[in-house]
């Protein structure tokens, strides 16, 4: 694709930003991709700004091996690549990473649209919403919250900026961990980022 000049951008704001744009949708707010404002700039295109780093990748495949590694693909459904929830009018997430008990999420549901149960954990490795207005723990309390109060039974998000493990679940003080420390996925799951990334000679430098 040709990059158009500076002088033929079109004003963002003057644009009406396409729905594939939006990752989340929370009460009915549109949170976007970041880099959103470059796409309809015509200087990147979506599939230059959706995709996530090797790091995120490889913290998501190290947590989704754990779990279907132990909870198997008998009773529960996990799910990775950003995929779709719908849980209300105006409620839309993309989730890294969610597992779903399969006698809820039945095989009737399964088809080419999103979720549209509670999952039973939900993780999420780093914010990919643009933020202009709020801060990204702002952004993580609202998630979170708005996921809990729909049915999640556990949200943790992993900020590798600040390498941190934030836990939450209903009706309990959330939890914020190193993330060199053990912390429970879900079912007795134990992981530990930190661990994994030293023992596979991975060097975090923020």
């Amino acid at each position: 694709m040709v990059a158009i000049k500076d002088t033929e951008k079109v004003a963002v704001d003057n644009l009406k930003i396409p729905d594939f744009l939006i990752r989340d949708m929370i009460d009915g707010v549109p949170y976007y991709y970041k880099g959103y404002q470059d796409v309809l700039n015509q200087t990147k295109t979506f599939e230059d700004i959706m995709p996530c780093s090797t790091l995120q990748a490889e913290i998501i495949m190290y947590l989704n091996f754990l779990l279907i590694q132990t909870l198997g693909i008998q009773k529960f459904r996990v799910f990775a690549s950003e995929s779709g929830n719908h849980l209300a009018k105006n409620v839309n997430y993309g989730l890294d990473l969610a597992v779903y008990d399969k006698q809820i999420l039945t095989a009737d549901k399964i088809n080419q649209k999103y979720a549209n149960v509670p999952p039973e954990l939900v993780v999420e490795v780093d914010v990919k919403v643009a933020l202009e207005t709020e801060s990204e723990m702002d952004f993580i309390i609202k998630k979170t919250q708005s996921l809990l109060d729909y049915g999640a039974k556990t949200v943790i998000w992993v900020t590798s900026k600040n390498k941190k493990v934030i836990i939450a679940q209903p009706n309990q003080d959330w939890i914020i961990k190193d993330w060199s420390k053990d912390f429970t996925l879900m079912n007795g799951i134990v992981a530990n980022i930190g661990e994994y990334l030293e023992e596979n000679g991975i060097e975090v430098v923020n």
